[in-house]
Order: C-alpha cells, then sequence, then structure tokens
C-alpha cells in the first residue's frame, strides 16, 4: 500500500487547492516534508487522520480528542479547520483527499484508490466520497465508507502506529490505567490480524446458533426468540446510549466553551469570580472565624496560668522550698532507731555464719562493717536543721498539682503560647483579605452586565454537572446492559446445546462445530506465537536503538482476557519501572514497541511521522537515523524542524534513503504552499527559503 497524492484544499493553512506526490522508489522509501513552526506540518498529519475517519478521529489519539473537545465538539472543531481566507472569500467548502496505490481488497481488483472527505459549512455536515479506480463501487456503498475504510484501508485502532507525533508517542510508556492497557490489547489484536481469526470464530458460533434456533421444538423456538430478542433490544439499546453519550460530550464540550468565554467576560469587566468561587470564599469566610474561636479558647486556658509565668521566680522559689521540704522528710531518720536495727542486722549475720562457711571471727568482723556502714550513711545528718522551716506542707496531690503546671511553664506553656500568638496573626491576616475579596466581588453584584454574564455562566455550570451526572448514569446502564447480554447470550449457548439439529443440517453444524475448535486452538496457538516472536523483536528493536545495549535483558507481554501489559527486566531479573525512564528513553521504548507490532503486522502501509528526533540526545538520534526509519515501512514521511528536530549532519545520514523532500513556503498568515526540492540541497533551499528569518 503506497500514498500516491495527497490533497489539501482549504483545509487549515492550506488556501486553495495543494497536492503533493509522493513518487515510488524500490531503493529509496523515506520522504522528508520541513517547514518552520506554524507552517502546516502537523496540519498535513492531522489531514491525514481527518480525511480517514472524520470525526472518529478521537478514537485514533488522545490528542485528537483533547482538539475536539477543546473546541467545544467535533461540529466546532471540523468547523475550525476551515481556511479563513477561503471562508471571508464567500467559499463554503473544504476537501482533503488521498490517493492511494499498490493495494490489495480481497475479491475486488483496484490499481489505485481515491479517498475524500468534504466539510460544507453551511449545513454543518461533512461528506465522503471513494473511488476505486475512478468510479464508485458496490461493496463501498453497500457496507458504508466509514467500515470500508475500518475494515480494508487502515483499522482506527491501529492507525495510531502509523500516524504519530514521535514526541508524543510516550504515551505508550505511560500505560497505567485498565482502559490503557486493554485499548493497547485490542490495538495488539488487531494489528498482529489475530481479531480477523476471533472474528471469524465468533460468526460460526452463531451460526451454530441460529441452526438449532431452526430446528427447535414451538417451545424452544419460542425461547430461542424471547432470549434473542432481549438481546437484541439490549444491544439495540447500548447503541442508544452510545450515541447519547457522543451527543452529551459534544453539548458538554460546546458548554464549557462557552462557560470559558463567560469567564473571560467576567474578567474583561473587572470581576473574575463565578458564584462557585464566591461561595467558596464565604465558606473560607466562616471557617477562619470558627478557627478563631478555637485559638481564643485555647488561649484562654493558657491565661489561666499566666500569672506562674509572669512571677516566675516566685514560683521558682516555691519549687525549691517543695523540695528542700521533700528532701528533709525522706532523708531525715531518728538515730536511736537506726543504732537498734544495725544491731539486729549485725546479730542475724553471725547467726547465720554457717550458711555461709564463715566462722564466728569472721562473721562478728562482717556483722560490724556492715553496721558501722548503715550507721554512716543513713545518720549521716544527725539530725534536722533547727534553722529550717516547713512553710508548704504539700500532701502528695497538692505536689503533683504543682509539678505539672511547672513542668507547663518550663517546656510547653512558652512553644505553645507562641505558636498561639502566629494562628491568630496568619488568621487575622487571611480572614480580613477573604473578607475584603467578598466585599469587593459583592460590590459589583449591582453592576447588570456582569450579573447577566455571571448568571449565564452558572446555568452553564450546571450543564455541565447535569451533562456529567447523565453521562455516568448511561454508563452504569450501559454496563448493566453489557452484562445482561454476556449472560443470556451464555443462556442461548447453552440452550442451543440441548436442541437436536435437523438431519439437512447435521453436516452444517458438525463442519462449523469442526471450525470452532480448529481455530480455538490456532488461536491460542497463534497468540503465543506471536507473544514470543513480538517480545524478541521488541528485545531486539530496544537494544538496537538504545545505547545502553545490555540495559533490556528480557521482555515479557502478559496477556490475561482483553487486558495486556508489558515488563522489562534488567540483568539482575527486577522490573525496569517505566516512569523511571528519561523521556528520551521512554521515546525509544514507544519507537521500539511500533517498529515491533509494525514488522510483525505484515500490514504495508505508510507511516508519517511529526517531530521525528525530539527529546532524543545525539546516539540515540544516529540510532534512529540509521536503524529505525530505513527499515520501518516501503514508505516513510518525516516532519522534521530543520537544524532543531533534525541538524545537517543528522541528514547526512539518511540522506542515501531519502527520495524526495519538499519545503513548506508560507505566503501570509491564511496560506501555506508545498515547494519541491532536491534532497542533495534541501538545507540550502530551507536557509534561502526562511533568509528573512534567519536576518533577525
Amino acid at each position: 500500500m503506497y500514498i500516491k497524492k495527497l490533497i489539501l484544499d482549504n483545509y487549515r493553512i492550506y488556501n486553495g487547492v495543494n497536492e503533493i506526490f509522493f513518487s515510488p522508489s524500490e531503493d529509496k522509501n523515506v520522504f522528508i516534508i520541513s517547514g518552520m513552526n506554524g507552517f502546516g506540518k502537523t496540519t498535513l498529519l492531522t489531514s491525514l487522520v481527518w480525511c480517514l475517519y472524520g470525526k472518529l478521529m478521537a478514537d485514533v489519539e488522545e490528542k485528537f480528542k483533547k482538539e475536539i473537545a477543546e473546541s467545544g465538539g467535533y461540529k466546532k472543531f471540523a468547523a475550525n479547520n476551515f481556511n479563513r481566507l477561503s471562508k471571508s472569500n464567500g467559499i463554503d467548502t473544504y476537501t482533503v483527499s488521498i490517493v492511494i496505490s499498490n493495494i490489495f481488497i480481497p475479491t475486488l481488483p483496484c490499481n489505485e484508490l481515491t479517498i475524500s472527505r468534504t466539510f460544507h459549512s453551511a449545513k454543518g455536515e461533512e461528506s465522503i466520497e471513494i473511488l476505486i479506480d475512478g468510479a464508485e463501487n458496490e461493496l463501498t456503498r453497500e457496507v458504508g465508507p466509514e467500515i470500508f475504510i475500518n475494515d480494508f484501508i487502515l483499522p482506527k485502532e491501529i492507525a495510531k502506529f502509523f500516524f504519530f507525533d514521535a514526541e508524543k508517542i510516550v504515551s505508550l510508556a505511560e500505560i497505567k490505567t485498565i482502559d490503557d492497557k486493554r485499548n493497547l490489547s485490542k490495538a495488539y489484536s488487531e494489528v498482529l490480524g489475530i481479531k480477523k481469526y476471533e472474528d471469524l470464530k465468533t460468526r460460526l458460533e452463531d451460526l451454530r446458533i441460529r441452526l438449532r434456533r431452526d430446528s427447535a421444538t414451538a417451545l424452544e423456538e419460542e425461547k430461542f426468540e424471547e432470549l434473542t430478542k432481549e438481546t437484541e433490544q439490549f444491544k439495540k439499546l447500548t447503541l442508544e446510549y452510545d450515541r447519547q453519550k457522543i451527543a452529551l460530550n459534544e453539548e458538554k464540550d460546546s458548554k464549557k466553551v462557552a462557560s470559558e468565554e463567560c469567564q473571560e467576560k467576567l474578567i474583561r469587566e473587572g470581576n473574575s469570580m463565578s458564584v462557585s468561587e464566591l461561595n467558596e470564599l464565604k465558606r473560607s469566610r466562616n471557617k477562619l472565624s470558627e478557627e478563631m474561636e478555637e485559638i481564643k479558647a485555647n488561649m484562654k486556658e493558657l491565661l489561666e496560668l499566666a500569672p506562674f509565668a509572669i512571677a516566675g521566680n516566685k514560683t521558682a522559689e516555691v519549687k525549691n522550698q517543695l523540695n528542700d521540704e521533700i528532701e528533709l522528710t525522706q532523708n531525715f531518720m531518728d538515730p536511736a532507731l537506726i543504732k537498734s536495727k544495725s544491731k539486729k542486722i549485725e546479730k542475724q549475720i553471725i547467726a547465720s555464719a554457717k550458711d555461709f562457711n564463715l566462722n564466728i571471727k569472721q562473721a562478728e568482723k562482717l556483722a560490724g562493717l556492715i553496721s558501722d556502714s548503715i550507721l554512716t550513711h543513713f545518720s549521716s545528718n544527725g539530725k534536722p536543721n533547727k534553722n529550717f522551716q516547713t512553710i508548704l506542707g504539700f500532701t502528695d496531690t497538692e505536689k503533683n498539682e504543682f509539678d505539672a503546671i511547672y513542668s507547663n511553664l518550663k517546656s510547653a506553656f512558652n512553644i505553645t503560647f507562641r505558636h498561639l500568638v502566629t494562628k491568630y496573626k496568619d488568621n487575622r491576616i487571611t480572614f480580613n483579605k477573604v473578607v475584603r475579596t467578598i466585599s469587593n466581588a459583592e460590590s459589583k453584584e449591582n453592576d447588570l452586565l456582569i450579573t447577566e454574564i455571571r448568571t449565564q455562566k452558572n446555568i452553564l455550570d450546571t450543564r455541565i454537572k447535569d451533562i456529567d451526572a447523565k453521562l455516568q448514569e448511561i454508563s452504569q446502564e450501559i454496563g448493566s446492559l453489557q452484562k445482561d447480554i454476556t449472560i443470556k447470550s451464555k443462556v442461548v449457548v447453552e440452550l442451543a446445546k440441548k436442541i437436536n439439529i435437523g438431519k439437512t443440517d447435521i453436516k452444517k453444524d458438525e463442519t462449523a462445530k469442526r471450525l470452532v475448535d480448529s481455530l480455538t486452538v490456532f488461536i491460542t496457538k497463534l497468540k503465543e506465537e506471536k507473544k514470543v516472536l513480538l517480545e524478541t523483536k521488541f528485545k531486539e528493536e530496544l537494544n538496537k536503538l538504545m545505547h545502553k545495549k545490555s540495559f533490556v535483558t528480557r521482555v515479557e507481554f502478559e496477556i490475561e482476557g482483553d487486558i495486556i501489559d508489558i515488563n522489562l527486566y534488567n540483568k539482575r531479573g527486577e522490573i525496569i519501572i517505566k516512569d523511571g525512564l528519561s523521556k528520551g528513553e521512554q521515546q525509544i521504548y514507544a519507537t521500539a514497541l511500533l517498529k515491533a507490532l509494525i514488522d510483525e503486522s505484515n500490514i504495508k502501509f505508510p507511516v508519517f511521522i511529526d517531530s521525528p528526533l525530539q527529546k532524543l540526545d545525539p546516539t540515540h538520534s544516529r540510532n534512529i537515523i540509521c536503524a529505525f526509519y530505513p527499515n520501518l515501512s516501503e514508505q516513510v514521511v518525516l516532519f522534521p524542524l530543520l537544524e532543531k528536530e533534525l541538524s545537517e549532519a543528522e541528514y547526512e545520514l539518511i540522506l542515501p534513503h531519502v527520495k524526495e523532500t519538499f519545503l513548506i513556503k508560507n505566503i501570509h498568515e491564511d496560506s501555506s504552499v508545498f515547494v519541491p526540492s532536491p534532497p542533495t540541497k534541501l538545507f540550502k533551499e530551507y536557509k534561502k527559503l526562511n533568509e528573512h528569518i534567519y536576518a533577525y
């Protein structure tokens, strides 16, 4: 498959008809299209996706979905693609056409296929025309243009592998959510051709069910019809809910844009505050008031201790007096009592001499030493100091209470008091600021224009919230319906197994069963083979492109149901965290994955790449230029910003593979054109074309 020609007629910056031809070559497969920022490089890539998929381009890449949302819905997005100069001259349509050659369509001879999508601004609608060898075909009319493109040209699920911004494909290395992994799994099955066999198996299983339905008894047929009818109704209802979601999302995007416009008007009128923001400020004011009351209560508790803190020296004297009184009470003992006790201890030691293998003299000597020691240590103060006077006489409870107060004053009181004072000051500053802001906002409430704008914005924001609630409700309904469809489908299958098939359909059923069984084994084997091949190819491409040659020693694709995850392992057998990779390494990761998928898919489709060497260091850039782009596809079209994303030295490396080069010349802000340039003179022509820019 080869894109022979691309025609842009009044699409975005391309005023009038602009054509670009890609001449095929057996030994050169790279085409370069370059221009300054804003001249129309990315527009080319977007035009391809829009021409093929129209409103379904939101399913191709997240960035297109985001652009459509920011425009306020698909219709506004499509209307914004109109060339402004052409629109001002009264032209009401724009068109993008792709001419494809060397294309294979099963059972349909085809040398050249043309796809043209046109947007009609007056109606706010678009139309699409598909010509096979210059004429309309029954097949495209029968299946519809959108399905024809998706089934026979390039499925939208895998278009991201053939049209991409090299700087943004790092998203493939950041896949984390279940939905992301499920979408990657769909693309994986589609690009590797597995989905075709799974679809064939599903159709054969449906055939077996239909055969049994035709052979069922009246009662069985009634049950069959009932289940089938319910299932079909659920499927139709699911489709209707999907249509409602699309319509609601478009309305939501439109309302969001209108709400943002109202906000801008409020800013211009000197009041940028919305009703919700004003209410939030009032809640903050009330919360700050509550905090102030709490601070005051805490300070009141501390103020009860303030007299003790103020009379700090006197409080310390009281503490010293209390300590002296306690020490006197604990230390003073009657000398006569001590002497009596020591004599008893002495006699007890002598009486126990035999127990310690001591003779009488040794025991008497030891007892005497102990007795003297007791008298020395316990009677050293003799009797209490006659000059010391007991003043406080605290009980144990009073002593503990005083100790708690004194400890608080020595440590926590000062810190807590300072902290509360700081909180008090901060609270007052913030409170006064909020009150002033509320006062300023409320002072303009009587401005009729501001009131009207704010009312309109409030209506829009309320509708957006209602839409979000409705979307959530619809999603829940769809989930419930899909669950019911699965359950009823299983019941139909089980019922079908119990029904005897008529003699005329037995052979059909046996053949279908044999094919289903064979396909089940084949699909399982194919998935495993593709998994192993893809792991090997991915690892090979990674190590080929990265300058850390032994960085990845093993790649593992984990496939479970409709979920896929990719793990990288280092030489120690540890999983490499992809979030820890640099942006350049993440781009290499995504690039290697794309190359592995494309190689294993055997889909011969051109690859278009914007910002081809962004975020890459010189070593990685060299690896990409020499090993990746020349071997990626039979037609590779790059959109680099020369001297920034592709240096002259790097261009020399890829030059042997370059067939044709084009420069985008900007005539004025609403018009750019394609200018062919000899590959060997690309940089010279580029500088000449933009010398007025270099002059600055």
